[in-house]
């Protein structure tokens, strides 16, 4: 592989580094308080990140959206199988509870797509990127926080005794709060309509896109000082945490787009999604319910240091 291949594909990804490490050291010194870290948090994921995604999924054709099955299939395989797989063998092997099993699996699977996958997809693929990372958001707001949130839920009130919720109530619950979230609900609408061959008028489009165009500054800023909040416990497991996360994940993306025959650039896209560091939201929930705290935080701040040297390699290798 050409050196000056493995160099411009880590000028893809600089940008995105420097604007998280401003957003690190904003973090730091303490210029941002907790309630307006959360603030901007609030931003992306409520307001700016809904309105892109619905965007970019409405401004697509129905006959591309059709195609997308087997790139959601592969989605579905490569975060919920592989969380299933983590899981299992953290209980049966680790002989963690199920609480920490969902938070590693999650620490695995969970791509950091929500924050920082438009600004390192975009400059690759263009806006169609939009749909990769709309399509992957949705699935994993689907699936993996339901899943997750149930065998807390689920550990938190085995341990507290007494009374515990049927295992169904508790999913439906989960399920309900997910669908709940405009980051879900955005891109789930903006499919309905698609496939209906309902039209969005345009002026609806801009007023959407000039919330969302805030997007990925704001999302890499915040995902800084989120980091910045955390330190670093590098043991065995948060560092296989870490291998497992940046090499086995993508290598098995790699081997699905092969076999379902996804083309580029959806194929190069979601080996991509899988190259993504940890997303900030099994930290948030380790934090939550106390649970695997540390190992949380260092596999989101392993990743994330990892992801300078894997993410150039992955865009060289895929020729994105």
């Amino acid at each position: 592989m050409p050196m000056s291949t493995v160099i411009n594909a880590f000028l893809v990804l600089l940008p995105v580094l420097f604007v998280m490490a401003l957003g690190f050291l904003a973090g730091r010194a303490r210029q941002l308080d907790r309630d307006q870290v959360q603030g901007l948090n609030e931003l992306v994921l409520t307001f700016a990140l809904p309105a892109l995604l619905f965007v970019g999924i409405v401004t697509t054709p129905r006959s591309s959206l059709l195609a997308a099955g087997p790139f959601v299939l592969a989605l579905l395989i490569a975060f919920v199988g592989l969380f299933v797989v983590v899981a299992v063998f953290s209980v049966f092997v680790l002989h963690h509870r199920v609480g920490a099993a969902a938070l590693q699996a999650s620490c695995i699977v969970f791509s950091n797509v929500a924050f920082i996958g438009l600004p390192i997809l975009t400059p690759l693929f263009g806006s169609s990127s939009t749909l990769a990372v709309a399509i992957a958001a949705l699935v994993l707001q689907v699936t993996l926080v339901p899943l997750m949130v149930t065998m807390l839920e689920y550990d938190r009130q085995r341990s507290a005794g007494g009374a515990t919720l049927r295992l169904a109530a508790l999913v439906g619950q989960s399920l309900l709060s997910s669908l709940k979230q405009p980051v879900v609900l955005a891109p789930l609408l903006a499919t309905i309509l698609v496939l209906l061959a309902v039209p969005v008028p345009k002026e609806i489009e801009s007023m959407l896109n000039l919330i969302g165009s805030a997007t990925a500054g704001v999302a890499v800023f915040a995902a800084g000082l989120i980091i910045a909040a955390y330190q670093v416990k590098v043991t065995v497991e948060t560092a296989a945490n870490t291998l497992v996360k940046m090499i086995v994940q993508p290598a098995l993306m790699a081997l699905l787009v092969v076999a379902f025959g996804i083309g580029k650039p959806l194929g190069s896209e979601a080996i991509l999604i899988c190259v993504l560091p940890t997303s900030v939201i099994p930290a948030m929930f380790a934090l939550r319910y106390k649970v695997y705290e540390a190992e949380a935080a260092s596999t989101l701040l392993l990743t994330t240091i990892a992801m300078i040297v894997v993410i150039p390699l992955a865009i060289a290798l895929t020729g994105a």
